[in-house]
């Protein structure tokens, strides 16, 4: 009933996690081991996986992570019966900003229903949808490399066809926090530029601000300060999204890293 994908390259990480399934899934399942030392990306290890994947229901799922709700399995699949039901995931946000980022941006929705809430961008530690809907979007391979963006770009198009949730029944522990690099910000500015960020209403100039602001720290940590790079960033900058005195303030920021640079240029 469920084709569970896990790209690995950690023996160990692999055998604990098949284990853990085993005892706690509670119905009938496939692991598809993806051997992956580094060698593809994520997205052409998922897609690659999930094209042998034999059942209708898949779950894509790192290999750094333990089950702690018994029998999830028939919960997952009860929530992926809902037609209407694009990703499922544990972690998400149901806000998507102007400024690249990742998926957790904005607060959680409040509203709980049915052991779920509303979400558009979802973690990629646990990604499950049916095998139909998977094919009509897949993992973008061609544009996001590498491990960074995938779990925002897959999620955020198949949320203009779908709609996604975070799910509350099914508990897991991950081992590892995330580790963002040059590849991260440069994945999720290709995925504003492709997607954009048309995905709220009404916008929260709060939430904007914030997420612009880290932004322009980020992005200035890989890139130099110079005028053409200031002028890429105002492209995402959220003038309709957000209150002037929001706006004054990511403006200091910029102010800031400029400052910061020349200081550093001092030294």
């Amino acid at each position: 009933m469920l084709s569970i994908i896990i790209s690995t390259y950690k023996p160990h990480n692999f055998t604990a996690l098949e284990q853990n399934i085993t005892e706690t899934a509670g119905i009938t399942f496939e692991i598809i081991k993806v051997e992956n030392p580094g060698t593809m990306g994520i997205c052409e290890a998922y897609n690659s996986g999930a094209e042998q994947a034999k059942f209708e229901n898949l779950l894509f799922l790192h290999d750094d992570v333990s089950f702690q709700t018994k029998n999830w399995g028939p919960l997952l699949i009860q929530h992926l019966k809902d037609p209407e039901t694009g990703v499922l995931g544990v972690a998400g946000s149901n806000y998507v900003p102007s400024a690249p980022s990742g998926w957790f941006i904005g607060k959680q929705q409040k509203e709980i229903t049915g052991n779920k809430s509303l979400a558009i961008a979802l973690d990629g530690v646990f990604l499950s949808c049916t095998k139909a809907k998977f094919d009509h979007v897949r993992f973008n391979e061609e544009h996001i490399k590498g491990f960074h963006g995938y779990d925002c770009d897959f999620s955020l198009r198949m949320s203009k066809l779908y709609q996604n949730y975070i799910v509350h029944d099914i508990k897991i522990e991950h081992f590892s926090g995330g580790n963002p690099d040059k590849l991260f910000i440069d994945n999720n500015i290709k995925i504003r530029l492709n997607l954009g960020s048309n995905f709220n209403h009404p916008s929260n100039s709060a939430t904007e601000k914030a997420a612009f602001k880290s932004f322009v720290r980020f992005y200035f940590k890989y890139y130099p300060v110079t005028v053409k790079n200031l002028c890429f960033t105002l492209k995402f900058f959220p003038f309709s999204k957000t209150r002037l005195k929001d706006q004054f303030q990511i403006l200091k920021t910029y102010l800031q890293v400029i400052k910061y640079r020349k200081h550093q240029r001092s030294l």
